[in-house]
């Protein structure tokens, strides 16, 4: 730690679980000195998938071009140095289009493509700058085993339970925690700070008055470069975040590392992020987007249990941060992207087992199963469940915000409205039966989830906020799922007009993302981040499902974004009770943070120009800001510890299809 408060840490195998042991079998790498880490190696899976895997195949075998592991490709390239073998790829791929990635997509993907022929990861990550003199052995790779495990699809082990079952050090949060979270001034216990995902906090020492006094307190670099957007925890003084693959635990103070936990990725990965963990009875709970939910001790990090939950050899994963409740922990599969077939799921806090199940693409007989009026086309519905949860204590209900049909844009594959895609569903916390749902949308084309859900009252009523990545804010009845009004959140343009293969530009590319929306118990207002950002759609051939492989329909990837000059962003301010905008701030970049509400009429967030903001929560007037370094499209969160109020911001890559980048941290802010 630097006089700053800056931890340097370095992702390395040391203190893994018995997942990391088993892959990295080939232990030569243990002192560092392979070619690339095994962190990079996840995600080199994710650009290849991306970018690659339609022409050699998701398991590298060859098809419409030739196969990268094997005989083939070991004579071709054994002996030959790194360097070689980089600017080859570098040079020529994606066939057509060589040296349109960026310089570390490549070698990720490098990375990727010699762990799946057997070289082994070590400690230090392989960048474009990397010393590349080195030749490759392949042969001895190939007689050792590959680095990373591969099944045909749908072999995967779902259930099982790996390693052996032990009990956490302590016990905290308890249930009655947990019910008070939502009023919590010490801890901030879950993705959304409560079950009701309002995200307010009754905190006043830092307010209008002194917001432009805050300062960073100290800040915590995770030592990655992937993707952060992670939704922090406090509990007890530690902060708990996640990556990709690691899990970190800091003093919320003094940003001092308490432990860290990195998982080794066991089969191919469609995303490359992590929203974040819950908490609760001692256990730090998380998902993998290849499929694993996991249990570590929330003071030691060592794991508990360990469960396969989501089947990675057909493109499940799980992003979400889970939600626990009376000893259940709920969280749904990703992977829509991928023509899964959605499910939300709860299991038992003890030991990981599984309590109950929803299907959110509905057959046969289940509610909703005629709204796929085509025969088959349910199979491969989509409808994951990606993004954060919330819950009513009073009646018991969990609510969902679910994800895009699929195939993403070609509805006419899939005639109907598509039930539950696009929806907030409202299901039966302790039996997973269906109460009522909302769908936002029907028989969408243009990959719009619904992304966010929060509870609120206001007029006496009893609300949800809804909204996603169509940029419209829809506020319904708790009880029935009946609409109140809708609200546009950013630019709307061709949102009914048919894609073709000439083109559509459409608005917005992904309006609200899965941050939001946040409710203010003393100014009465709703906030809601979004992003005004435009592309043009293609549409393409009729897709065919294959495992692994985007099911999208489009003739130009997942569209044609506007360059990025054009971006801009909303913080957006709501009057429930009129159900018109109170406020809105015309921001200079998309808005993806979280928005985080304060009895000091202080509203926290950050933009993705790395900018920590602290508004006026009545008119939106800038207090404060702060350039944290890199892009903001995590959580901010506010806690008491010692009397003292602090915020604290996660920094770092947002993912997706935004071509920014910055070092994962935590910054901390005080006065």
């Amino acid at each position: 730690m630097n006089a700053f408060g800056v931890n340097r840490v370095k992702p390395a195998c040391a203190g893994l679980s018995f997942v990391c042991a088993l892959l990295l079998a080939p232990t030569a790498a243990a002192d560092g000195t392979a070619f690339f880490s095994s962190s990079q190696v996840s995600q080199g899976r994710w650009e290849y998938s991306q970018k690659c895997a339609v022409c050699h195949g998701a398991q590298l075998q060859g098809g419409g071009a030739p196969a990268l592991k094997g005989r083939e490709f070991v004579a071709q390239w054994n002996g030959k140095l790194l360097k070689s073998f980089y600017n080859y790829v570098h040079t020529n791929m994606p066939l057509g289009q060589g040296g349109e990635l960026n310089s570390q997509e490549y070698a990720d993907i490098v990375a990727y493509v010699l762990a799946q022929n057997g070289l082994p990861a070590g400690n230090e990550k392989l960048t474009p700058k990397s010393a590349m003199d080195r030749a490759l052995d392949l042969s001895t790779a190939a007689t050792t085993g590959s680095a990373s495990a591969s099944a045909p699809p749908g072999v995967v082990k779902i259930g099982e339970l790996y390693g052996k079952l032990s009990q956490p050090t302590t016990s905290g949060p308890t249930q009655a925690e947990l019910d008070a979270a939502d009023a919590s001034t010490t801890d901030w216990l879950m993705y959304n700070k409560g079950y009701r995902g309002e995200r307010y906090s009754t905190l006043k020492q830092i307010n209008l008055s002194n917001a432009g006094k805050l300062r960073p307190v100290c800040m915590f670099q995770l030592g990655e470069l992937g993707t952060f957007s992670t939704g922090p925890v406090v509990y007890d003084g530690l902060l708990y975040a996640t990556t990709h693959l690691g899990t970190y635990a800091i003093d919320a103070a003094t940003c001092r590392k308490v432990w860290t936990h990195q998982h080794v990725a066991q089969g191919p990965e469609m995303n490359a992020t992590n929203k974040g963990v819950a908490i609760a009875g001692g256990r730090v709970i998380r998902g993998t987007q290849d499929g694993f939910l996991y249990a570590l001790d929330a003071k030691t990090g060592k794991p508990l249990w360990v469960r396969q939950v989501a089947d990675w050899s057909i493109g499940e994963g799980i992003g979400a941060a889970p939600l626990v409740w009376n000893d259940i922990v709920y969280v749904g599969k990703a992977g829509g992207d991928w023509g899964i077939h959605g499910r939300m799921m709860a299991f038992n806090v003890a030991d990981g087992s599984l309590a109950w199940a929803f299907d959110l693409i509905p057959t046969g007989s289940e509610t909703g199963a005629g709204t796929w009026e085509k025969a088959g086309s349910a199979e491969h519905g989509g409808g994951a469940a990606w993004v954060a949860y919330a819950l009513d204590r009073e009646s018991g209900t969990l609510f969902v915000p679910v994800g895009n049909p699929g195939p993403d844009y070609n509805k006419a594959m899939r005639p109907g409205a598509n039930l539950f895609s696009i929806s907030t569903v409202a299901l039966d916390a302790r039996t997973g039966k269906l109460k009522w749902w909302y769908q936002l949308r029907a028989n969408d084309d243009h990959d719009w989830d619904a992304t966010v859900v929060s509870l609120f009252d206001a007029g006496g009523r009893k609300l949800v906020a809804t909204s996603g990545k169509e940029g419209i804010l829809h506020v319904i009845g708790r009880d029935d799922g009946k609409l109140v009004f809708k609200l546009p959140m950013t630019t709307l343009l061709n949102h009914d007009a048919p894609l073709t293969p000439e083109g559509v530009r459409v608005c917005p590319v992904a309006g609200v993302q899965w941050n939001g929306a946040a409710h203010s118990a003393s100014t009465g207002l709703l906030y809601v981040n979004a992003i005004d950002w435009c592309t043009v759609f293609k549409s393409g051939l009729d897709p065919k499902w294959m495992a692994t492989i985007p099911y999208t329909g489009l003739a130009n990837g997942w569209g044609t974004n506007d360059s990025i000059d054009k971006w801009s962003g909303w913080i957006n301010a709501i009057d429930p009770k009129t159900g018109k905008m109170a406020w809105r701030v015309h921001t200079p970049a998309p808005m993806y943070a979280g928005l985080t509400p304060t009895a000091g009429n202080v509203l926290f967030t950050g933009d993705l120009n790395g900018n920590f903001l602290a508004l006026d929560a009545r008119g939106g007037k800038t207090l404060y800001s702060f350039d944290t370094g890199g892009p903001i499209a995590g959580g901010v969160v506010t806690y008491e510890r010692k009397g003292r109020q602090y915020v604290a911001v996660a920094s770092g890559h947002s993912g997706g299809s935004i071509p920014l980048t910055g070092s994962t941290t935590i910054v901390i802010f005080g006065q």
